[in-house]
């Protein structure tokens, strides 16, 4: 599983970047920074029945244990932890949540995972750790918007959230010390802020590279970007155009130099990560049947763009990604791997695009393999 989706990386491969590029990708880390820093410092909490506060009231570790002693504890415990509450790891399949992120009309899949990370960085910079990644969503806008469970675009869809949960627990440890040295007590408030000033803000990194890739597929599919339905109490400068130019001279570049998956990825800059392929990999857990569906799910669209930018023969150079994509995809039909964690219709959207990327792949033959 873990091949067919975190591509074996490769040498570039004559990676050709627009000269506008590199002042868009200032212009947007400025605007990232800006909102990062707005909500960390302005007041705001998330509601205590929010699925992140009630993970971290969960862990039942001491906060005076030293901190590799409260890290091991906390990894020893995650998986169980998040199994007790639904969320979807490599033991256990979860459930799909509703909108808890990206508000109404999101189905959105929480992953918990313990990958390796620096103990002593994440605990020393902890508010700038970042235990949640976004490995899916559905905006294509860049206003940036909090992902704090409010609808604030025109765009719904699916999303894929991994959280680090030891990460996130150093993180709160850390914040509970500051916590104590400046006000001299914590309130059960603190969760609540916690998560709202430093755990969403932080996501806004992948969100951002996410929000590219949907936006670039947009382009890819004649379609038009969407649009943020709350502003920011500040402006944002605006890049969209710049941006799309820029991307669509990629695009233009990649029909005229066909290229291999990874270097379809490599050929797309994107902000917080240099390029596509480093932000589209997948935490580090065990690909188990428990975890595949969703992590499946994550990188439906990094398939759907790359197979377009491939041509109408995505074979021709990526002959063993499609053999191992067509083997992958007949297991999951056998298995039955999608039935079961959702309802009809988040299911049969799945099974749309499952088939939408069949069909990229087997121009010919997409038909006699159906998920369905």
């Amino acid at each position: 599983m873990h091949t067919l989706f975190n591509l074996s990386p490769r040498s570039l491969q004559g990676i050709q970047v627009p000269g506008a590029w590199h002042a868009i990708r200032d212009g947007l880390r400025r605007n990232l920074g800006q909102v990062i820093r707005y909500y960390r410092h302005a007041p705001g909490a998330v509601k205590s029945s929010h699925p992140l506060v009630k993970l971290v009231q969960s862990v039942d570790v001491p906060l005076s244990l030293a901190l590799e002693r409260y890290h091991a504890n906390v990894d020893a415990m995650a998986l169980n932890l998040s199994m007790a509450m639904k969320m979807t790891s490599s033991i256990f399949r979860g459930k799909v949540w509703n909108g808890e992120f990206y508000g109404a009309g999101h189905d959105e899949i929480l992953v918990v995972h313990t990958e390796y990370f620096d103990l002593a960085l994440a605990h020393r910079d902890w508010r700038n750790a970042t235990p949640l990644r976004v490995l899916r969503h559905a905006r294509s806008d860049l206003e940036m918007n909090l992902p704090d469970g409010h609808f604030t675009g025109s765009e719904t869809g699916m999303a894929v959230i991994a959280i680090n949960l030891p990460m996130l627990m150093v993180q709160y440890r850390a914040f509970r010390e500051e916590e104590k040295r400046s006000a001299g007590r914590v309130d059960e408030k603190s969760v609540t802020m916690f998560v709202h000033r430093f755990v969403l803000p932080n996501m806004l990194f992948s969100q951002l590279d996410q929000t590219l890739l949907n936006r670039i597929r947009r382009l890819q599919a004649r379609v038009p970007a969407g649009w943020s339905t709350r502003k920011h109490p500040f402006a944002l400068a605006d890049y969209s155009v710049r941006l799309d130019h820029c991307y669509e001279e990629i695009l233009v570049g990649l029909t005229r130099q066909r290229k291999n998956f990874i270097g379809v990825l490599q050929s797309v800059p994107v902000a917080a990560h240099h390029t596509l392929e480093e932000a589209m990999h997948l935490p580090d857990m065990a690909p188990t049947r428990q975890v595949m569906w969703a992590l499946a799910i994550a990188r439906l669209p990094m398939l759907d763009f790359v197979l377009g930018a491939s041509g109408d023969t995505p074979g021709t150079l990526n002959q063993s990604e499609i053999n191992l994509l067509n083997r992958t995809f007949l297991g999951w039909q056998q298995e039955r791997l999608f039935e079961g964690v959702m309802n009809a219709l988040t299911y049969q959207a799945v099974l749309d695009e499952f088939d939408a990327i069949r069909h990229k792949a087997n121009p010919v033959h997409a038909d006699s393999t159906s998920l369905a």
